[in-house]
Formats: structure tokens, sequence, C-alpha cells
């Protein structure tokens, strides 16, 4: 028997993280599996496969990740994935049958994690939506997605039926309490941590000559994937309008998405998906990371660069927007005022004194962020929760 099942279909916690759907996700479940097998608790994981059998990896001592065939195609979509969501389901039941797991508690990541869970188990449920429906910002061109109305209600529900629902922020709890009265008794908060690689970077200089880039230019780098929400057209926008008005030589670097048709124009480079190990090479060789997203649970991208040292534009109103303005580490601007976001571009790229200040500032900012921390909340919170009477 294991004390603690995870679900997590919407992503592969086995899988090298990029920058494309769900990369974000995985470089959480992977890095709080990592610390919930050096406390000792056991662990199975259920995600989905694309594969015929079922397959188990062993990552860390004491969890087991079963992957299970569902007929989820690739490359996958939020329709895709739902329409498999019901095989995965029974799948699942069959596996915990044959496997005797009978869990104490069971952990849910992302809505559809979380709609399995309750299927799968009756022990307390531990839920982090990491995303909420209701709160993602829509493309003004684009049609809502056909999902959004089951997502909604499934999310509202999930709220309700949770032991606990973990946030990574207080700013984040706060802003759900008001689409999810229910958070009030059962929301608690546990940020998550941030790996070491990212806190012992290699010389810029190293990174510049193994990136290509060049040794005297502005880097600004943009990590997102290609997501009407993460608002990497502001970002564009805004770096051309600065470089406009800079003298010397600047490049935007865009992580976790292909250009657009016709070639993305002269300083701007599309790198397309990145695995997440490539990404401390990229915050090594960039002066400052734009974080141009109107709404993150939390964002690790800029948690990562401030580890790293490097500055942090993001817009005010978000959870690293209001913390940067308050505390340092970069630099905010009022979001829907294309002159203030070009014109934080510019300061940095015109300041080495700004940059080298707010540089020490995201260090001091980032220090608190440890998996250590992250996971002893987490063995905290599962034991709090957990059904007695199975064993460990």
């Amino acid at each position: 028997m294991t004390r603690h099942l995870l679900v997590s279909y919407h992503t592969c916690p086995t899988e090298e993280p990029g920058e494309g759907l769900a990369g974000g996700m995985n470089v959480f479940l992977l890095g709080l599996l990592r610390g919930l097998s050096k406390r000792g608790i056991a662990t199975d994981v259920l995600t989905r496969a694309t594969g015929e059998t079922v397959e188990v990896a062993a990552p860390f001592p004491g969890v087991r990740v079963f992957h299970v065939p569902c007929g989820w195609k690739e490359p996958p979509s939020r329709e895709s994935a739902f329409a498999s969501l019901d095989l995965f389901v029974d799948r699942c039941r069959i596996l915990m049958r044959g496997e005797r797991i009978e869990p104490r508690v069971v952990s849910a990541h992302y809505w559809m994690s979380g709609v399995a869970a309750r299927k799968l188990s009756a022990a307390p449920m531990i839920l982090c939506y990491h995303t909420v429906e209701a709160r993602k910002v829509q493309a003004p061109w684009g049609e809502r997605e056909p999902l959004s109305p089951i997502r909604r209600e499934r999310e509202a529900a999930l709220a309700r039926e949770a032991s606990r629902v973990v946030f990574f922020s207080e700013f984040d709890l706060a802003e759900n309490r008001r689409i999810f009265p229910e958070l009030s008794e059962n929301g608690v908060v546990i940020p998550p941590g941030v790996d070491d690689r990212f806190r012992h970077l290699p010389p810029r200089e190293v990174a510049r000559s193994y990136l290509g880039l060049p040794p005297g230019a502005m880097i600004f780098l943009l990590a997102a994937r290609g997501d009407a929400g993460k608002n990497a057209a502001a970002a564009i926008a805004a770096f051309r309008a600065m470089r406009d008005r800079w003298k010397g030589r600047a490049v935007l670097l865009v992580a976790g998405q292909e250009g657009p048709d016709g070639g993305p124009g002269e300083d701007v480079f599309f790198l397309g998906s990145l695995p997440h190990g490539g990404m401390p090479m990229l915050f090594s060789a960039a002066d400052a990371v734009v974080c141009p997203s109107l709404y993150e649970s939390f964002g690790l991208a800029p948690l990562e660069a401030l580890s790293s040292g490097v500055p942090v534009v993001a817009p005010e109103g978000t959870y690293w927007g209001d913390r940067i303005r308050s505390e340092g580490g970069g630099l905010s601007y009022p979001p829907g005022e294309p002159d203030r976001f070009s014109g934080a571009l510019l300061a940095l790229a015109s300041s080495p004194e700004l940059r080298a200040r707010l540089s020490l500032e995201g260090v001091a900012l980032a220090a608190p962020f440890t998996w250590e921390k992250c996971t002893a909340s987490w063995e905290a919170l599962l034991a709090s929760v957990s059904t007695p009477g199975n064993p460990r």
C-alpha cells in the first residue's frame, strides 16, 4: 500500500520539462517528488501515456510513476485530453486494484487531474489548480475555448470537495477567494522552491559565447509558451519601441514558442520549445527577463530569473509585479500602458548600475524559496489530512 497518491493527468512528471504545454508544472512536480522522496514519503504517481502498455518509472527512491495509456494524442490539446479522461480513469482503477494502491491521501494537479482523483479514491484530496479558468485572460480576437464552461463548473466543484487547496502565494489565494468562497476555510499557501542550478550560473561571457550571442549587446529574455494569456506580443512591441530609442545593440530572445510566418524581424529570435535544463544558460546570458503575463498563478520563470540575479520586468497587479515594486529585483509597469513598458526596458538598457542593484535585490528576494521549505510544508500537510489506518 502507499501513503500518497499523486494524480498528474495533464503533464508527465518524469519528462525533462520544456517551455511548452505544462512545462512549469513539470518543473514543480519534479521538485516536489524529489523532496518528498528525501523525506521518506512513499508516493505513487498516475500520469497519462500514449503507448499500448503501462510503463513504470522510479525517478526517486520510494516514488513510482505509472504511465497509463489512455488514447492521449500528440501533440496534446485540452480537448483531446478531456476526451481521453474517462479511459484514463478506467485503466487507473484496474491498475490500482492490481497494485493494491490504497492511499491515505491523494494530491491532484490541474483540474482534470482533480476530476480523475475524485473518481479514483475516496481518500482526502489536496488540490493544486495551478491556473483557474475564471481568471484567465482571453485574447480579444479569439473565441472562448469549448471546454471553458465545463472547466469552470468542475473547478468550482473541486473547491468544495477538496480537503485543502494549495496556492503558491497569498496573492493568488486572495484572488481566488473572490471566486471560490470555500477557500477561506480550505485554502493554504505553500510557495515552491527553485533549483540550486539557478543560483550558480556560468559566467555571462561563457553563456553568450556558447549561445552565439553578441558579447556587448543588451539581451532581453522572454520565456513563455505560445498562449495569448502570456502576452508575448506586448513584450515584442515594447522591445521594438525601446530599440527605436536605444543607440546600442539590443536582442530579444523568445524561448518557448515558434516565430510568426514571414520571420520575426531584426533582433527578435524565437528559440522554440527548450528543455528546462537549458534555461540557466539563457538566464546567464540575459541582462533582463521580461514577464508580461497578466495572469500567472505564480510564475516560476520570474523566480528563476531573480534567483539567477537577473532583473525582472513585470506588470503591476500581478504577484511578481507587486513584489518587485515593493521589494526590488526588477521594474514594474502599469498594464495596458505600452509606453511605460518600453520605458522600463529602456531604463534597464541605459543603466548598468541599476541592473547591478536590482540583481542583488532579486537574489535576496528569491533566497527564501527553497525545495527544503516547500517539501517540509507538503509533508506536514499530507500528514494533517491523511486517512489513518493505511501504512506509509
